[in-house]
């Protein structure tokens, strides 16, 4: 009985030690650790998203207007921004033919904006601001994803305005943002 006991004693160890080596084809583990870092920048994305035409879909046409008449046309800005943002716009001329020379005077050419709640658009009727000094289309938005905002650009041809074919290139959106 006595050897019985310790035959059982020695297969149970040896049963236990091949269990903690793992016996043969025993696997090796190694670990390691990274730890995954990110810098999110201010920032965001600025597109024309509708209201334009042309071969490089960015003329707002007015077509044909006769002396006398008005015309309202939109152009959508897609604004994404993780901050607060704001959009303004500069002008390089006013509409202007440039085989006669004549223009239409800014207070002709206006704009108001407006978009989903939360931001403070232009209301009223506002000239394009000119080259060094911008006109604010829209303050005080808070972080967004995909908002659309709408300019609306209202044209008021007046009765005593030649003929002609008038431009204005270029009307320059910039989306500011600041941090959050």
């Amino acid at each position: 009985m006595r050897l019985r006991i310790i035959i059982g004693l020695v297969v149970v160890s040896i049963v236990g030690i091949v269990s903690l080596v793992g016996g043969a084809g025993a696997q090796s583990e190694y670990t390691t650790q990274v730890i995954p870092k990110v810098n999110v920048v201010t920032g965001g994305t600025f597109s024309i998203v509708g209201g334009t035409t042309g071969p490089t879909n960015n003329w707002i046409d007015f077509e044909n207007l006769g002396p006398g008449t008005s015309q309202t046309k939109a152009l959508t800005l897609g604004v994404t921004a993780n901050g607060v943002w704001q959009v303004t716009v500069t002008k390089s001329r006013d509409l202007k033919d440039d085989t006669t020379g004549s223009s239409i005077a800014s207070s002709d050419f206006t704009f108001t904006s407006n978009g989903p709640a939360g931001p403070t658009y232009r209301a009223t009727g506002t000239e394009f601001g000119p080259g060094t000094t911008p006109a604010s289309v829209v303050t005080n938005g808070s972080a967004v994803v995909g908002c659309n905002v709408n300019v609306l650009y209202k044209l008021d041809v007046p009765s005593s305005q030649p003929p002609g074919y008038y431009t204005a290139p270029y009307h320059t959106y910039t989306l500011i943002v600041t941090g959050s």
